[in-house]
């Protein structure tokens, strides 16, 4: 068995400066430029102490996405999230999701999203901390845990390796970078990209949920994708080197113009070390521009990282999602790399 040990960037990434306006890198300027004459943020939410809010009562409550009042049937008992608690969330709470609600979309939609994370989870420092999280590959011979060999005040991870030949990491000793091997938990691709989809009008404000009642029921329904490559099921990605989000921040983009041949809504979803793009899709107000005349562009989001923090790390870099897939995917291939300033690498037997 290999045991490889590492620690988190030296600092509290708190105190980083991870500013999504008012820096952007130089490579992704005109982009950032282009997005923000289109589009203005409408609404911000962050799991920090600034947005937090009181919830209403439960009495007083309805479900946002079923529409279901408070009754002998729908009590609100369940604690659900504004953000999924697997993205980092630990204080935003929601007063707009009853238990069916809650229990179907964890069930059906979340633990394909866990699964599709698979073991960036598991690597996030901050879970290291809590110690309430850990990875095991489908075959449990990868495990990633917190090591609980170390003083209570230096988190560390604790990376398990059994039998040499599964090669689960490739160490590059002179750039100092090592890349994990690891195999993601079956998924449904569909599932996920719901799960995406919840987050985004989660965060839309109440005035717009008719503007999307086409969505929310596509969100509450278990029919099947039946297009094999249908553009509402892909998302931009930004994976970004350095230190995690210190919290999951999700931002809601309004465009400024209405005529303008862009959707109206798009949702940017930072956790981690990701940023995700998302079109909220199937608004009424957008339909008048899907008369098969008419060229409907998306604009691509620029990465909403300072340029000081992405020339300390490294420039994040994008590609294409496609959640089309509405079947089980099974043993996908997963490498996450890091870079590290040392290494201590022990070889033993148990």
């Amino acid at each position: 068995m290999f045991r490889l040990k590492f620690s988190a960037i030296p600092g509290n990434p708190m105190k980083l400066n991870r500013e999504f306006i008012g820096n952007p890198i130089d490579e992704f300027s005109e982009m950032y430029e282009r997005f923000t004459s289109l589009y203005a943020i409408k609404n911000l939410i962050a799991d920090d102490e600034l947005h937090k809010r009181p919830l209403k009562a439960k009495k007083d409550r309805v479900c946002k996405f079923c529409k279901a009042i408070f009754n002998e049937q729908e009590k609100f008992k369940s604690k659900a999230h504004l953000l999924p608690e697997l993205i980092g969330n630990k204080n935003l709470l929601s007063d707009f999701e009853c238990d069916k609600c809650n229990n179907f979309f964890g069930r059906k939609y979340e633990n394909d999203f866990a699964n599709y994370l698979g073991a960036s989870r598991a690597f996030n420092i901050e879970n290291a901390k809590s110690g309430g999280l850990k990875f095991k590959s489908p075959d449990k011979t990868f495990i990633v845990m917190k090591d609980t060999e170390v003083p209570l005040n230096l988190p560390k991870l604790r990376i398990e390796s059994h039998e040499e030949e599964n090669n689960h990491f490739t160490l590059d000793a002179d750039n100092k970078k090592v890349t994990f091997h690891t195999t993601r938990p079956s998924y449904n691709p569909h599932n996920v990209y719901k799960a995406f989809l919840k987050i985004g009008l989660s965060v839309l404000p109440h005035e717009y949920d008719d503007d999307y009642k086409i969505a929310f029921a596509m969100l509450r329904s278990e029919k099947k994708n039946e297009e094999k490559d249908d553009p509402l099921f892909k998302l931009n990605v930004y994976v970004h080197p350095g230190p995690v989000f210190p919290s999951p921040m999700v931002i809601l983009f309004e465009k400024k113009v209405r005529t303008d041949l862009i959707p109206t809504h798009i949702v940017c979803i930072m956790f981690h070390n990701y940023t995700y793009q998302l079109v909220l899709p199937l608004n009424e107000q957008d339909k008048w521009m899907f008369d098969g005349k008419k060229i409907i562009t998306v604009p691509n989001m620029p990465p909403f990282i300072d340029k000081h923090f992405a020339a300390k790390f490294g420039m994040p870099k994008g590609h294409r999602l496609n959640f089309n897939l509405d079947e089980l995917k099974r043993n996908e291939k997963h490498d996450i790399t890091f870079s590290f300033d040392d290494y201590k690498d022990s070889r033993f037997n148990e």
